[in-house]
C-alpha cells in the first residue's frame, strides 16, 4: 500500500510541477506580487547576505527594506514591472534584467528582514547571475518545492485510502499562480496544505511510516519558518486538527512524535528570535504616529467588509492584486467547493464539525487582525488573500478526511477543477497579452502586445495538456487505490 501511494504521489507531484512551469510562462517575469524584491532577496541570501544594511523606515519602502551589497544589476529588477503592474489595462512589457539600467547602488529589497529559508530555495535559481534565466530558474525552484509538498499531501491522503478531491479544491488557481512565480506565500500555503493532509495520519498513529513522519517534520518546519506569522499558522493548524482528529491523551501523542515536535519547537524558537531581533528591528515607532486615525469600531467594520475580497483573492488574483480570476471561473470554483463541502458535511462527526467552526472563526479573526495591524503601521488596510489561505485551505481537507465519494462524483469534481484552472489561466493570459480593456477578451488571439517567451499557442496547448495530465493522474490514482 505504501509503495502504491508513494508511486502515485510522485506522479501527481510531477504533473503539478509541469502545470506550474507552464503557468510561469503565461505571465511576464516579475508579475508576481513583490517578485522583484523577492528576486533580489533570494540572490542576496544565497550569496551570504542574510539581512543586509539597514534602510530607514518610510511609507514608500516600509519597515523591512534593507540594502544588500550584491551585483547592482540585480537591483534593476525593481524598476522592470512598473510598465504594467499594477495597471490591469496595460499588457505585459519590460526589458531583460541583464539589459535594464542600474539606478540604485547599493541595491535595496523590501523583503530584507523576512525569514531567509524560502529565499534560500528560490535563491538557488539565481546562480546564473543578474539575468532573466535566473528569474525563470528561481521560479522553477519555487514550483519544484511546491510540487513536492503537493506530492507529500497526496501521499498522506492516499495512504489513508481517501479521496483527493479535497486536495484539488485546496489547490486554487491563485496558489498555482504563486507557485509559478517567486513568492514565499507559495511555500507557506503548500506546506500548510501538506500539514493539514498529514496530521490526520499522525493522529491515527501512522508515525511508524517513516514517510509520514518525514512529511510531518518538513511541513511543520517550512510553515513555521517561511513567513513572520508562521508560528501562529502552525499553532492554528495543529490545534484545529487536534480538535478534529486528536486523542484526548496528549502525553502519548507527544511521546510518539517527540522528534518532530522537538524540531518544530527549535524552529519556532529561532523564528521567534528572528521576529523580535530582525523582523521587528525598527517597527516600534509607527510611521503613522501623530496622524489622524479612524476609530477602532470603524477599523473593525472595514476589516469585516474586506473579507469577501480576501476570499476572492484566495481563489485567484494573477498579478499585483490587479488581475482577479474571471467571474465565471470564480463561480464555477465556488460551486465545486460548495458541492464537495456540503456532500462531506453529511458524513462529518461532531468533533470535525466543531473544528470546522473553529477554522471559520480563525479565518475571520486573522483577517481582522492583519488588516488592523496594517492600518496601525501604514494607515491603510493591507490584508491579502494569501495571508489567510494557509488556514482556509484546511476547510476542504478537513471535511473530506471523513468522507467517501462515488466514482462519478469524484470525476465530476476533477473535471470541474480542470475547467476552472484553464479558464483562470486564459484570464491571466488575456490580461498580459492585451490588457483588460472593456470587451477585448478575444483580442489576445489576434492583437497581442505581449507574447509568452515560448509562444502564445504553444503556451495554450501546454496549459491544456498539463491540466489534463493532472486530472488524469488524480483519476488514475483513485482507481489504483480502489483496486487494492
Amino acid at each position: 500500500m505504501e509503495k502504491i501511494a508513494a508511486r502515485n504521489a510522485i506522479k501527481i507531484g510531477a504533473a503539478f510541477l509541469s502545470l506550474m512551469v507552464v503557468w510561469s510562462f503565461l505571465t511576464p517575469l516579475f508579475s508576481g506580487p513583490d517578485e522583484p524584491s523577492n528576486f533580489i532577496r533570494s540572490a542576496a541570501v544565497v550569496r551570504g547576505e542574510w539581512v543586509g544594511e539597514n534602510y530607514p523606515a518610510s511609507i514608500e519602502k516600509s519597515y523591512w527594506t534593507t540594502y544588500v551589497h550584491i551585483d547592482p544589476q540585480f537591483g534593476a529588477a525593481n524598476a522592470i514591472p512598473w510598465c504594467f503592474a499594477p495597471f490591469p489595462e496595460k499588457p505585459g512589457c519590460g526589458i531583460a534584467v541583464e539589459d535594464a539600467p542600474v539606478v540604485d547602488i547599493p541595491t535595496w529589497t523590501n523583503m530584507g528582514r523576512y525569514p531567509p529559508l524560502p529565499f534560500v530555495i528560490s535563491g538557488i535559481g539565481t546562480m546564473f547571475g543578474a539575468t532573466n534565466m535566473s528569474v525563470l530558474m528561481a521560479r522553477v525552484m519555487t514550483s519544484l518545492v511546491s510540487a513536492m509538498l503537493i506530492a507529500c499531501s497526496a501521499y498522506a491522503i492516499m495512504r489513508r485510502k481517501q479521496s483527493l478531491v479535497g486536495l484539488l479544491v485546496a489547490l486554487t488557481p491563485g496558489t498555482i499562480f504563486l507557485a509559478s512565480a517567486m513568492n514565499p506565500s507559495a511555500f507557506e500555503i503548500c506546506s500548510a496544505i501538506a500539514l493539514w493532509s498529514v496530521l490526520p495520519s499522525v493522529h491515527q498513529g501512522q508515525v511508524h511510516d517513516r514517510i509520514i513522519q518525514y512529511i510531518f517534520i518538513v511541513t511543520g518546519v517550512l510553515l513555521i519558518a517561511t513567513r513572520p506569522i508562521g508560528i501562529a499558522m502552525y499553532v492554528a493548524v495543529s490545534v484545529i486538527s487536534w480538535v478534529a482528529f486528536g486523542s484526548t491523551k496528549l502525553i502519548p501523542f507527544i511521546k510518539a512524535n517527540k522528534v518532530a515536535l522537538l524540531i518544530h519547537s527549535v524552529t519556532a524558537a529561532l523564528m521567534a528570535w528572528w521576529y523580535v531581533a530582525v523582523y521587528s528591528y525598527q517597527t516600534s515607532p509607527s510611521l503613522t504616529a501623530g496622524a489622524e486615525k479612524v476609530s477602532v469600531t470603524t477599523q473593525f467594520t472595514r476589516s469585516m467588509n474586506h473579507i469577501p475580497e480576501l476570499l476572492d483573492q484566495v481563489v485567484g488574483n494573477f498579478g499585483w492584486l490587479d488581475t482577479p480570476i474571471p467571474r465565471g471561473a470564480l463561480w464555477l470554483y465556488v460551486l465545486c467547493a460548495a458541492v464537495v463541502i456540503i456532500a462531506a458535511l453529511n458524513q462529518l462527526g461532531k468533533r470535525s464539525a466543531l473544528a470546522l467552526t473553529m477554522l471559520s472563526m480563525t479565518v475571520v479573526c486573522v483577517s481582522i487582525a492583519v488588516d488592523m495591524n496594517f492600518y496601525a503601521m501604514f494607515g491603510w488596510f493591507g490584508a491579502q488573500g494569501r495571508h489567510i489561505a494557509p488556514i482556509l485551505v484546511g476547510a476542504p481537507l478537513l471535511v473530506v478526511t471523513q468522507a467517501s465519494f462515488g466514482k462519478r462524483f469524484h470525476n465530476a469534481i476533477v473535471i470541474s477543477w480542470s475547467v476552472v484552472m484553464v479558464w483562470a489561466a486564459l484570464g491571466a493570459l488575456r490580461r498580459y497579452t492585451v490588457g483588460v480593456n472593456g470587451n477585448n477578451t478575444f483580442s489576445m488571439f489576434t492583437e497581442r502586445a505581449w507574447n509568452p517567451s515560448i509562444g502564445f499557442w504553444v503556451s495554450i496547448i501546454l496549459l491544456v495538456t498539463t491540466t489534463v495530465l493532472v486530472a488524469k493522474t488524480v483519476i488514475s490514482s483513485r482507481q489504483a487505490l480502489a483496486d487494492q
